[in-house]
């Protein structure tokens, strides 16, 4: 079997880092993944390209030259034609809607994965209210993170498969830990709450910073970790200098390795306004590190409050001060809920089961 992911990318994201998983792990079935990105004219190299390259996937770049270029359905037909691909998979609104158009040109099925939706402004909203139309109407099978997303698609079309960690890459000993702090001045005594994820709007990072300016005098051992670069930064940085934050709050900018970074965290944080289920919090419960996270999208598929991590109602600074305060007076409330929750993640959210169950998918869509 011939696959060829499809994405318009910016960086390693989480949809990123799935598709790779995704794509090593159906090429060590012996099937052939080859991962292909869209550039356009601003982009002097593709990190998912990169990243590929060096977990040695065949890759593929097809130029643009705008939003939506014809020149890249005819690239991308072309390719799909002369590679004898057998589905194309998409991985989000770009990707989907050009990839329809060359999927039905050049005459074989399109799935997609659904990796989450935004619609935190005018013109995203606008492209995703489009991409669920093609989904619907040109996909053989939308695959989705949480079954919360796109709840009007049938049965039929729709297919549920979560995301999947590599479990063994997180763990770690007290030299990691040291490791990381001593890289970022961060003392054995301070207690450390991090998040990772792209600075912008949607992740709401600035929930975090607004606990930390509550929290930070009444706790002189805290410090604030934020993992990540976006459009965000520069408005996020501005709030720790007005503040007097800057020696509270470590901005690392975006690291190649997340799993370095986990070690050095006491409790893992997101913020966020909209998510699908995401990869950060598996790999804080794969570190054993304690996660409390905004109720959204498909985070209470794999929190369950009080049991795997502490929920929040997003938006709300009082709950997260709370929560964070809970944790960081018991560490014997830390150690129950990082333990829980690596079991849970252990048993539910494997890289291997994700490949399997892709596996399966690709199969059916591709059975006469």
């Amino acid at each position: 079997m011939k696959i060829l992911h499809f994405i318009s990318s910016g960086g390693l994201f989480g949809a990123e880092n799935v598709l790779l998983t995704i794509a090593a792990g159906i090429n060590d079935h012996g099937w052939i993944s080859v991962v292909g990105a869209i550039r356009d004219g601003r982009q002097e190299h593709l990190e998912i390209i990169e990243k590929a390259k060096a977990w040695g996937i065949p890759t593929v770049v097809f130029e643009s030259g705008g939003k939506f270029d014809l020149q890249t359905i005819s690239q991308l037909k072309k390719y799909l034609c002369e590679q004898k691909i057998q589905i194309l998979h998409t991985h989000n609104y770009k990707s989907d809607i050009l990839g329809a158009v060359a999927a039905r040109w050049a005459g074989i099925p399109a799935v997609a994965t659904a990796h989450g939706f935004t619609d935190m402004n005018r013109a995203v909203s606008g492209y995703e209210r489009l991409d669920r139309f093609v989904l619907r109407s040109f996909f053989k099978k939308v695959i989705v993170v949480t079954d919360k997303m796109l709840p009007n698609f049938s049965r039929k079309k729709k297919m549920l498969i979560s995301n999947g960690i590599n479990i063994q890459r997180f763990a770690w000993g007290e030299q990691k830990r040291a490791e990381f702090r001593s890289r970022y001045k961060i003392a054995a005594t301070d207690f450390v709450i991090g998040t990772v994820g792209r600075l912008s709007p949607e992740k709401n990072q600035m929930l975090l910073l607004q606990a930390a300016e509550h929290m930070c005098a009444a706790h002189p051992q805290l410090k604030f970790l934020l993992v990540g670069n976006g459009p965000e930064e520069k408005k996020l940085k501005d709030f720790v200098k007005e503040k007097g934050l800057t020696d509270k709050i470590i901005f690392t900018g975006l690291l190649p390795d997340s799993s370095a970074v986990y070690p050095g965290m006491d409790i893992f944080t997101l913020t966020s306004l909209t998510e699908g289920v995401p990869l950060t919090i598996l790999e804080a419960m794969a570190a054993h590190v304690p996660v409390v996270a905004t109720k959204v999208g498909g985070v209470a598929d794999i929190i369950q409050d009080g049991v795997t991590g502490l929920l929040v109602r997003p938006g709300s600074v009082e709950i997260l001060i709370s929560q964070f305060q809970l944790l960081l007076s018991s560490s014997e409330e830390r150690h129950a809920l990082s333990q829980r929750a690596f079991a849970f993640v252990k048993e539910n959210f494997s890289q291997e089961r994700m490949v399997e169950r892709y596996k399966a998918m690709y199969q059916e869509v591709a059975a006469p």
